[in-house]
């Protein structure tokens, strides 16, 4: 709720909440990130929603052609994303992106309280089948990034004593020394800090579909989560 003030003359002003204290902020956040990390090759669309306090439009479309450029798993760990927080500030931009990699696969743009947020998505990293790279735009600057579907070998499989072993405070390095990349990868800045998602699908050893995800802030381990795992 805004909190009204008065000034020395009595005047009364309604003063407004910065905008990352808004809930429609987090709630953007919260939807960026999860289409981040399920988009995949839909028909084009379009949607038009409007209130009396925000209005916001979607439009999504996907390219039959593939990128000409080669992804290379170091092209996506140099990509620079900027703090969502400050209006993505210092992160890499749309078109520089677009001029490294190529048009992408697929594209989706929304707006929302004048807040235009572009998610993009490049197939075929490494050269992977089913794999993507999919970076979040706030205002033409990545603020998200993500690695989906990046399978690797694994020599052994990992099993849920394993996974209990994970304890909070354990470094990035040392998860990713002890279980190789993970195969699906998710990085965003927020406020300073950032927050990482590491998901295995792969050489988990387990019931059909099992998995698990690490999350990591700073880079230590910060949560953990598995599903079928034994």
């Amino acid at each position: 709720m805004a909190k009204k003030i008065k000034d020395e003359n009595g005047n009364t002003y309604v003063q407004k909440k910065p905008f990352y204290k808004r809930v429609w902020f987090w709630i953007l956040v919260v939807i960026v990130i999860g289409i981040a990390s399920s988009m995949g090759g839909n028909k084009d669309k379009e949607s038009k929603t409007t209130d009396n306090k925000a209005e916001s439009s979607t439009t999504s479309s996907s390219k039959s052609s593939e990128s000409s450029a080669k992804i290379k798993r170091s092209d996506f760990d140099a990509i620079k994303i900027g703090d969502l927080m400050q209006s993505a500030d210092g992160g890499d931009t749309l078109d520089s992106l677009k001029q490294k990699f190529g048009e992408p696969n697929n594209a989706s743009s929304s707006e929302t309280n004048d807040v235009k947020t572009d998610i993009v998505t490049w197939d075929k990293v490494d050269n992977k089948i089913g794999s993507s790279m999919v970076i979040s735009f706030t205002d033409g600057k990545a603020f998200s990034k993500d690695l989906t579907g990046f399978k690797l070998t694994r020599k052994n499989k990992i099993d849920l004593a394993q996974f209990n072993a994970i304890t909070n405070g354990t470094s990035y390095n040392d998860v990713i020394n002890k279980f190789g990349e993970p195969d699906n990868y998710t990085e965003t800045l927020i406020a300073g800090e950032k927050q990482t998602m590491a998901m295995y699908t792969s050489g988990v050893k387990g019931d059909f579909g099992a998995n698990f995800n690490v999350t990591f802030t700073n880079d230590v381990v910060s949560g953990k989560s598995q599903s079928s795992m034994k």
